[in-house]
C-alpha cells in the first residue's frame, strides 16, 4: 500500500489530521502528518528564527526532507488549503517520489504565484486585503483566529468539541510563507496524477472547475473548509480510493 504524507494548511499543524490519519492506518497505510516550520508544535521556533526566513521554500523543504529521510517512494501527497502551494513545490523538487497528488480545498497556483495571489478568489476581497496588510505591516506572523466563532466562520466547523480543539491548537501563520511565489516548470511534476477534493465552499468552486478542466480527478464533499476534521471518514475513503489506483 502506498504511503500517505498529509500536509496541513495555514494556522494549522500536523495535529489537524488526528481524525483522518488513524482511518488510513487502520486500512494498513503508512501515514505521515508533519508540521511545517513555525506552526503547531513547532511554533516555539518563532522566538528563534527571523520570520522573514520562514518562507514557502522552507515549508517545501520540510516535506522534501521528510520523504528523503524516511525513504518514501510512491507517495500519495495530500495538501490542505495553503498546502496546495507546498505540495506543488514539493513535486517540482522530487516528482519521482510521488504517485498521486491530492488537493483538499487546496489552492492550485500557477508558476510565480503566491498564496496571497489566491486569496481574492477563494476568500474574498476583505480577507485578502487583511492578509496583505499583515504581510506588509505586521510583525511577521498572521494572527490565528481568536475565538470559537471565528474558527467556525472561517473553516466551517460546527461541533463544539471540534471548535474547542481547533481553537486551542491554531497558531500564527508565518507571513513570508503567504507572500512567497512557487516556481514551476519540471515536466515530470506535470505528469503526476492530480486530484481535487472540494468541500463545496463557494470560493473553491472555481478552483475545482479549473482542476476539472485540467483533467484531474474530482471528488466533491459537502463540507466546509476543514474536511479532514468535519468529514474524516469520507475523506479517508477518498484518499484510500486514490491510493489504490
Amino acid at each position: 500500500m502506498k504511503p500517505y504524507v498529509l500536509v496541513h494548511g495555514a494556522w494549522h499543524g500536523g495535529w489537524c489530521w488526528k481524525k483522518t490519519a488513524p482511518l488510513l492506518r487502520d486500512a494498513g497505510a503508512e501515514v505521515f502528518a508533519p508540521t511545517l516550520t513555525g506552526m503547531g508544535e513547532r511554533a516555539h521556533l518563532n522566538d528563534r528564527l527571523d520570520p522573514a526566513q520562514i518562507t514557502l521554500d522552507v515549508h517545501i523543504q520540510d516535506i522534501v526532507q521528510l520523504m528523503r529521510y524516511e525513504g518514501l517512494e510512491d507517495v500519495v501527497l495530500v495538501g490542505h488549503a495553503y498546502a496546495g502551494m507546498v505540495i506543488t513545490g514539493v513535486a517540482e523538487v522530487c516528482p519521482e517520489r510521488i504517485a498521486h497528488m491530492v488537493y483538499v480545498n487546496g489552492v492550485i497556483p500557477a508558476d510565480g504565484e503566491s498564496m496571497a495571489d489566491q486569496l481574492i478568489a477563494v476568500r474574498g476581497e476583505e480577507f485578502a486585503a487583511w492578509v496583505r496588510d499583515q504581510i506588509e505591516n505586521g510583525d511577521g506572523f498572521l494572527p490565528a483566529p481568536a475565538s470559537a466563532e471565528e474558527v467556525g466562520r472561517r473553516w466551517g466547523i460546527t461541533d463544539p468539541e471540534d471548535l474547542a480543539w481547533v481553537g486551542a491548537n491554531v497558531t500564527p501563520q508565518p507571513a513570508a510563507a503567504m507572500a512567497s511565489p512557487v516556481r514551476m516548470g519540471n515536466p515530470k511534476a506535470a505528469e503526476i496524477p492530480k486530484n481535487f477534493v472540494g468541500g463545496g465552499e463557494s470560493g473553491f468552486d472555481s478552483v475545482s472547475e479549473r482542476a476539472r478542466q485540467a483533467g484531474w480527478g474530482i471528488y466533491p464533499v459537502d463540507s466546509g473548509h476543514d474536511t479532514m476534521i468535519t468529514h474524516a471518514p469520507e475523506l479517508a475513503d477518498i484518499l484510500l480510493e486514490i491510493g489504490s489506483e
